[in-house]
């Protein structure tokens, strides 16, 4: 069995080189540990002797740890520790290199539309973007989706940051464009009326979660920063009835993504051991329609964390010369699992560091 000071740990996911190693085991679920985002390194040492790290603060359960301030961390460098004072040590959260983009994905089958509940979901999803925009910047890119019984999803608004567009994508979705069946001739592959959209009646839920990663994955193999992350945000109020794709391919394709996937099932027809299987990161299930808006912001806030566990350290060091060990140790007190404490380590060439650093 594990001592108490293992059990209790966290470990840092550090975007670092080969050089950089988290020290701590990565076996107890109550831990962080160290990643290195987009194969590239996080740990930068330049002139006249700043030293920097990016890196992202997780539980090895997968749970963002946000929020965590300079007083958190201590700076060892060949097993010293480094003043904060003397070093002008400084944490701020996320950093312009990094970018989160996340798809809200939302069922527009017919029971959707007949059943009256279509408005409750238009205020969840707007509370949605009030919630995960709230930083503001550009660091977090919001894509709107639709998907009925139709082969691929329909995309309402591209990534943007952009909160207005992502607004009036959302209003868009009450403009009526018919009133009867009959009336769907004029639109290409639509096949139905319901209500205020013609839509194709049926639930292609795993065609749609399959693509909607590839989307995903795409946006994020072209995006011009070094460090990001994606999500994906589904709600469904039914079951997949188009047979598209299988429910094996979609939860392959769910478990092969590096993407975090949250799932919102609505009423009583939704099949719940698919949604948790999809939903990877949570799975939120919602008896009634007005309950959809506290489901939309708790999982606001998740993919928000995502985010906000990122972080650049920066120090000025007191090196002159030579191959340095730099240890970053953090300490973090959680209510649930008590005090938590982790490290990661890695070298840097202070080779011509000189006076005059300033962060």
């Amino acid at each position: 069995m594990r001592n108490a000071s293992i059990t209790a740990c966290l470990t840092l996911f550090l975007s670092c080189g080969p050089s950089v190693v988290s020290d701590q085991p990565t076996s107890s679920s109550r831990c962080l540990s160290l990643t290195e985002p987009g194969g590239t390194t996080g740990l930068t040492a330049s002139l006249p002797s700043r030293v920097g790290l990016l890196f992202k603060v997780d539980t090895c359960g997968g749970e963002p740890v946000s929020g965590l301030s300079g007083a958190q961390f201590e700076i060892f460098e060949d097993g010293k520790k480094v003043s904060a004072f003397e070093s002008q040590q400084r944490v701020a959260p996320r950093g312009e290199r990094f970018r989160l983009y996340s798809v809200v994905l939302l069922d527009l089958s017919g029971s959707m539309l007949r059943s009256g509940d279509f408005p409750q979901l238009q205020v969840a999803a707007t509370r949605y973007l009030d919630e995960a925009l709230a930083a503001g910047g550009d660091g977090h890119r919001i894509a709107l989706m639709t998907f009925d019984g139709r082969e691929q999803p329909q995309p309402l608004v591209p990534f943007t940051s952009d909160r207005a567009a992502l607004q009036r994508g959302l209003d868009s979705l009450s403009a009526t464009e018919c009133s009867a069946s009959s009336d769907c001739a004029a639109f290409s592959e639509r096949r139905t009326c319901a209500g205020w959209r013609c839509v194709d009646d049926s639930t292609n839920l795993n065609g749609a979660i399959v693509s909607t990663l590839g989307t995903l994955d795409a946006e994020l193999a072209q995006s011009d920063v070094t460090w990001r992350d994606g999500a994906v945000v589904l709600f469904t109020d039914g079951t997949d009835q188009a047979a598209r794709a299988s429910a094996a391919a979609a939860q392959e394709a769910v478990l092969r993504s590096a993407q975090h996937v949250f799932t919102i099932g609505l009423g009583g027809e939704v099949d719940e051991r698919a949604l948790e299987g999809l939903g990877k990161d949570g799975y939120w299930p919602v008896a009634k329609a007005d309950q959809l808006d506290a489901a939309f912001v708790e999982i606001a806030g998740r993919v928000a964390g995502l985010a906000n566990r990122f972080y650049v350290l920066e120090y000025c060091s007191p090196k002159r010369n030579g191959t340095h060990t730099l240890k970053v140790v953090a300490t973090v007190d959680s209510p649930r699992d008590g005090r938590l404490v982790g490290s990661l380590s890695g070298q840097f060439d202070a080779t011509g560091f000189a006076s005059g650093c300033e962060l």
